[in-house]
């Protein structure tokens, strides 16, 4: 596979080599591999053997503690393109309970899943089908999944947050998020994961709306947003700051 700079859409010099993510100046604190085993909890199917790994996180983008001085954490992700069972590779369920979130999309396209369940009668999700280059603002209190529902290419997105964020897996006890989206008959498509027994129906929202009323550039990378502009990024480091 031919070397992918990934420069103009994340606004890091970043090069995906086919298997990991090369940085130069920059260096990340870690890199972890989430394995099958890590998301077989919030799986359709908890019987399957592969792929053995779902997905990597490079942990904690940053030069010399310029993004840690500045209160933000970055962090990215990379699926392959594949499927487990007729479930497409996804991330785990996280939640930041206090603080927002951005999901940039660096490469590739997706289908994201967000969710709020309070109770049977009072609960919210939304998907939406993004691209290269768009922006998705997860709100305090939601869970999100990102899904690699392309067969044919990764997937790579950068998420930002608070310092004071620190997103944590959750749902295991609830075998993920209230949907699921699999591969059926050569299509994709959406089915209710059992555990919730009663949940609305799918919402679709604005997100132009969102994105203006928060002062965020469509296919400018967030990271040059925020450099430039930090005070109209304030949102994003206030607890409970936003809802949509």
């Amino acid at each position: 596979m031919a070397r992918i700079d990934l420069r103009s859409s994340c606004g890091f010099p970043i090069i995906y080599d086919g298997e990991e993510l090369q940085v130069k100046d920059f260096s990340f604190k870690e890199k972890i591999e989430i394995t099958i085993d890590d998301v077989r909890s919030q799986l359709l199917n908890k019987e399957l053997n592969c792929p053995e790994i779902f997905y990597k996180k490079y942990k904690e983008l940053d030069n010399h503690d310029l993004y840690k001085q500045k209160d933000i954490v970055i962090n990215f992700y990379l699926l392959p393109p594949n499927l487990a069972g007729i479930e497409f590779v996804k991330t785990r369920a996280t939640r930041c309970t206090k603080y927002p979130r951005i999901f940039d999309f660096v490469y590739g396209s997706a289908t994201v899943l967000i969710q709020r369940y309070i109770s049977p009668r009072k609960n919210r999700v939304i998907k939406v089908s993004v691209r290269k280059k768009d922006k998705i603002i997860i709100p305090p209190g939601y869970e999100a999944v990102v899904v690699n529902t392309r067969q044919n290419c990764n997937l790579i997105f950068a998420e930002y947050h608070s310092l004071n964020a620190k997103p944590r897996v959750v749902l295991d006890e609830k075998n993920g998020l209230a949907y699921y989206i699999i591969r059926k008959n050569a299509k994709q498509e959406t089915v209710r994961n059992p555990s919730f027994k009663i949940v609305n129906e799918i919402e679709k929202v604005d997100w132009d709306k969102i994105r203006n009323d928060l002062g965020v550039t469509p296919k400018t990378p967030i990271n040059k947003q925020i450099m430039r502009k930090y005070e109209k990024f304030d949102w994003l480091f206030k607890e409970d700051s936003i809802e949509i």
